[in-house]
């Protein structure tokens, strides 16, 4: 979702009623940090999910070298 809605603005209804609040509310758009933020997703965190991705990776291959 972050790659998704991190850098993206979006346009709100055509009476200007937007569905998440946002400071560009008042040109009637959304940021796409707004709706990450509605979600509890934070944006920054790449590093630590290479991390945990590189972990897991590392992981498997320890027990694939052990089991095979």
């Amino acid at each position: 979702m972050v790659n998704e809605f991190q850098h993206r603005t979006f346009t709100c209804a055509a009476d200007c009623t937007c569905m998440y609040s946002t400071d560009l509310a008042s040109e009637c758009q959304i940021r796409g940090t707004g709706v990450l933020h509605e979600y509890g997703y934070a944006t920054g965190r790449t590093g630590k999910w290479v991390g945990i991705l590189i972990g897991i990776i590392a992981v498997y291959r320890l027990f694939g070298k052990r089991l095979g």
